[in-house]
C-alpha cells in the first residue's frame, strides 16, 4: 500500500516523511527514490505477530509494511499539478496533504503568511483541476469518436460537472462499476485524502482548517513535525520520555499508520509456522481465495479451502494441533470474508 506525501514548499512535508519513516538524510538512507522524492517502506507494528512468534519460534517474523513516498509536486500557472509528478501521485493508494501550521521567521512562507486553510484549499484545488483535465480530455475524444450515447461519456459528464463545481469525487460518488470503468484514470480526488496539520512550538490556530476538513468529509491529523522527527531518530527505549514531555502517548508513526489503515479500510491476516510468522494487509472482507493470492499466486489459482483460526485462540490453545482438538479451527471456502486477526492455512492444488 502506497501513500504519497505532498505539500507546498516549506510546509514540513519532508519533516513529516522523516518522522514517519524514522529516517533522515540523503537518498541512500531511504528504501529508494521516486522521480520526485524519497521512498520509505515502514513496518506496521503488530503485537499479534510478536505473540505468534513467541509461540512458534520460527526462523523469521515479517510485519506488514506501508510505502511512503515523499513527492515534490509543482502547481502549474493554471492551478493544476505538473505532469512530471502526476504519474507518481496517481499510482498511490492514498494522498497525504501536509499543511504548515507553525510560525518561524527563519523559514518564511512562500505566500507571505502562514494560513493552513488557504494552503488546504490551494492543494485541493490543484487535485480537483488535475482530475478535471483528465475527464475533459477524455470527453473530447469520446465526442470525436461518436460515443456520446455510451455510458462512459454520460458518467464522465457527471464527473466533470462535479469537479467543475470544485467538489471532490470522494469514495461514495463513484459506483463500483465506475471504479472499474475508470480505473486507468486513477482520479486523485477519489483516493483517500489525509490532511496533516504540521504544528510546532509556535503553532497557529487550526480551527477553521478543522471545520473545512470535516465539511469535505476528510480526516485531520496533527503532528508536531520537528519535535516528532527528532524523537523518531531515537531508539525506541529513549522515545517514551520525550513523547511524554510533548503530552503524546505513542510515536507518530504508530498513530499515523492506524489512520492509514482506517482510511484505506485495511486489516491484517496472519500466517504462522516453523519457517515464518507474517502479517498480510488486505482490504476488509477480502474473499479468502484472493487473500491466498496475496501470499502467492499459486495459492489463489489452486485454492481448495482455508483453515481459519482466530489468532488469540491459537495462542491460548498452544498451537494448531491443540486448536484443532479444541474445535477452534474451521474450514472456509473461497468466498469467506477474511477478518482482522484471522490465521490462515491455505489448502491448494495446482
Amino acid at each position: 500500500m502506497e501513500t504519497a506525501i505532498i505539500g507546498l514548499p516549506r510546509s514540513g512535508k519532508t519533516t513529516t516523511f522523516n518522522a514517519l519513516s524514522g529516517m533522515r538524510g540523503g537518498a541512500s538512507e531511504y528504501g529508494g527514490r521516486a522521480r520526485g522524492g524519497a521512498l520509505a517502506e515502514v513496518r506496521v507494528p503488530d503485537h499479534r505477530v510478536e505473540q505468534l512468534y513467541d509461540l512458534f519460534r520460527p526462523k523469521k517474523k515479517t510485519l506488514a509494511t506501508v510505502l511512503f513516498k515523499d513527492l515534490q509536486v509543482q502547481i502549474t500557472d493554471d492551478g493544476g499539478i505538473s505532469a512530471a509528478s502526476l504519474a507518481e501521485l496517481r499510482s498511490a493508494d492514498a494522498v497525504t496533504l501536509v499543511l504548515r501550521a507553525f510560525e518561524n521567521e527563519a523559514v518564511p512562507h512562500d505566500l507571505g503568511s502562514v494560513n493552513p486553510l488557504r494552503d488546504f484549499n490551494r492543494l485541493l484545488d490543484a487535485l480537483v483541476f488535475s482530475d478535471y483535465e483528465v475527464a475533459d480530455r477524455r470527453l473530447e475524444r469520446l465526442l470525436k469518436e461518436g460515443k456520446k450515447a455510451e455510458r462512459e461519456y454520460q458518467r464522465l459528464e457527471k464527473i466533470r460537472e462535479r469537479l467543475e463545481a470544485g467538489r471532490l469525487l470522494g469514495r461514495s460518488f463513484l459506483t463500483a462499476e465506475d471504479r472499474k470503468l475508470f480505473a486507468g484514470f486513477a482520479f486523485l480526488t477519489a483516493k483517500p485524502l489525509i490532511v496533516v496539520a504540521n504544528t510546532g512550538e509556535r503553532s497557529v490556530p487550526t480551527t477553521a482548517l478543522g471545520e473545512a476538513v470535516v465539511d469535505r468529509q476528510l480526516t485531520l491529523f496533527h503532528i508536531q513535525g520537528e519535535a516528532e522527527m527528532e524523537i523518531a531518530q531515537l531508539d525506541s527505549e529513549e522515545q517514551g520520555e520525550f513523547l511524554e514531555h510533548l503530552g503524546i502517548d505513542e510515536p507518530v508513526k504508530d498513530r499515523f499508520l492506524r489512520t492509514i489503515y482506517a482510511e484505506l479500510n485495511l486489516i491484517s491476516f496472519l500466517t504462522a509456522g516453523e519457517d515464518e510468522v507474517r502479517a498480510w494487509s488486505i482490504v476488509r472482507d477480502t474473499p479468502a481465495m484472493r487473500a491466498a493470492g496475496k501470499i502467492h499466486s499459486d495459492l489463489e489459482r489452486g485454492f481448495i479451502r482455508a483453515e481459519v483460526v482466530e489468532w488469540r485462540k491459537l495462542v491460548e490453545a498452544g498451537g494448531f494441533a491443540e486448536a484443532k482438538r479444541g474445535g477452534m479451527m474451521r474450514l472456509e471456502g473461497k468466498a469467506y470474508p477474511v477478518k482482522d486477526g484471522d490465521v490462515l492455512t491455505i489448502r491448494f492444488n495446482v
